[in-house]
């Protein structure tokens, strides 16, 4: 039972948070094929970089890495942090995205370039996070879910990000090495404040998970802009051959051409309006970014309930933060609402995961005296209240926009004293009841059923609102 809820807490977060990237493209979704594909190819990067690992340890004496005594230990450790650890594990994965994943012609689109870096980061932290946490134990779970997972993640999403970039763009090499530069960089940061013992190290590694997690964000969001232009841009090109040159295409026609294999990014197409050639790299780079202020607000397309359960399952209620996180952002960039969800998210996490550690793995770690089984179950209590609650401002939100657009929707306050109910009895639920695990997937699953029923009624918003635009689209164009 204890090694399937380490496996469940090893493979959890890295395959919630490879979920929410690849469900945050709202308008092309890539074959998920592909995206396994990667998922399964960023967990096979592990094995040759740790082997790479294991031979600079051997040369290097391991030794020195555990004694700040021991002659040359800062250039040693960080030599070894860059380039022992660092410069290894991101350059087989850019090697595998590379070789394996780039020039699939379903890479059609920059924005491909972050859905496909996150998926090899996510399956590499997940492979090595089950090397780490079954022989260690829940403590190193729980901190290498706060950190290694996160990292490993938008690491890949910044190295996808510059993958993207180079593959339509005129100067892929250059791309191409600034983005292996700045994740080598941030990951050699990472762990030389992981290798090292002085105080205040583990503050640091924090910050350098937050620092990439903010760089990965904001270069997702630029690329999701440009995905944004490709869909609804109105400018139109001409083949320069082909029984279809001429027949203008729009951008999205360009995209669905590269996705068949009948263009490549090196074709040469015909500007409508200016005459001029200019190859589909040149087309599709971040230039025309700055088109996207003047294209209609785009709904979403929602997530099926049947996925979403099977998510919310398999990262044992983990996927719970991230589905919190992407229904907030949706709503904020639809209706131009002026609140921080990465923030609102952020601070969901912190209040309902860290007094975890603090209060339960903490005191072990220090040696000190565990609490009584009463404080126990209050702690839980409050920490499903909590979570409860900040659910509930969400529902509440929804059901404002869902007033005038769906003839009936889910009452907020039975689905949220559902919630809180079944999230209660989980976590005060005692790990002496007979068939524990079974139990724990059963509320699990239970939990997933209830705030199904929310999905449900977010994929028909978001089904009536793209309509309306789509009308509104045509009615521009015409």
């Amino acid at each position: 039972m204890e090694t399937l809820k380490l496996l469940y807490l090893a493979i959890g977060p890295g395959i919630a948070i490879a979920v929410f990237i690849f469900y945050s493209n709202k308008l092309d979704r890539g074959p998920r094929t592909l995206a396994l594909k990667s998922f399964f190819l960023g967990g096979l990067a592990v094995f040759p970089s740790h082997y790479f690992e294991g031979i600079v340890e051997g040369l290097m004496g391991l030794q020195a890495l555990h004694n700040v005594d021991a002659p040359l230990y800062w250039p040693k450790t960080i030599f070894y942090a860059f380039f022992g650890v660092a410069l290894a594990e991101e350059f087989c994965k850019f090697l595998f995205l590379k070789a394996f994943i780039c020039d699939d012609r379903e890479f059609d689109e920059p924005f491909d370039g972050i859905i496909y870096g996150a998926m090899v980061g996510c399956g590499f932290a997940t492979v090595e996070n089950i090397m780490y946490v079954l022989p260690n134990g829940q403590e190193v779970g729980m901190m290498r879910m706060l950190t290694a997972v996160p990292g490993h993640a938008f690491f890949g999403v910044i190295l996808g990000y510059f993958i993207g970039r180079a593959k339509f763009s005129i100067n892929r090499v250059r791309h191409s090495i600034n983005g292996l530069v700045l994740v080598i960089t941030l990951h050699g940061l990472y762990d030389t404040a992981a290798f090292s013992n002085i105080s205040g190290s583990n503050y640091l590694i924090f910050a350098i998970v937050f620092v990439g997690i903010y760089l990965g964000l904001k270069a997702k969001r630029e690329l999701e802009k440009l995905a944004t232009v490709i869909q609804f841009s109105a400018k139109q090109f001409f083949p320069l051959k082909g029984p279809e040159k001429k027949i203008p295409l729009y951008l999205r026609d360009i995209r669905c051409l590269l996705s068949k294999g009948k263009l490549i990014p090196e074709d040469n197409l015909i500007d409508k309006k200016s005459g001029k050639i200019k190859s589909i790299r040149e087309i599709f780079s971040t230039k025309m970014i700055s088109q996207y202020r003047i294209l209609p607000r785009i709904p979403f397309s929602g997530l099926p309930v049947k996925l979403f359960l099977i998510f919310y399952q398999l990262t044992f209620g983990l996927y719970l933060y991230f589905w919190y996180l992407g229904n907030n952002r949706d709503f904020t960039s639809y209706k131009k609402l002026k609140i921080n969800p990465e923030l609102r998210a952020l601070s969901l996490f912190i209040i309902t995961i860290l007094p975890y550690y603090f209060y339960r793995i903490a005191p072990n770690a220090l040696g000190l005296q565990r609490t009584n089984p009463e404080t126990d179950f209050i702690f839980n209590l409050i920490m499903a209240g909590i979570e409860t609650a900040f659910l509930n401002v969400q529902f509440k939100m929804f059901a404002r926009f869902f007033k005038n657009k769906l003839e009936k929707s889910f009452s907020v306050t039975p689905i949220t004293c559902i919630f809180f109910i079944l999230s209660a009895i989980k976590k005060t639920l005692p790990l002496t009841v007979p068939f524990y695990l079974i139990w724990e997937i059963i509320l699990i699953f239970l939990q997933g059923a209830v705030l199904a029923l929310v999905q449900r009624d977010l994929n028909l918003y978001w089904h009536t609102e793209e309509k309306t635009t789509q009308a509104q689209y045509k009615d521009k164009l015409a």
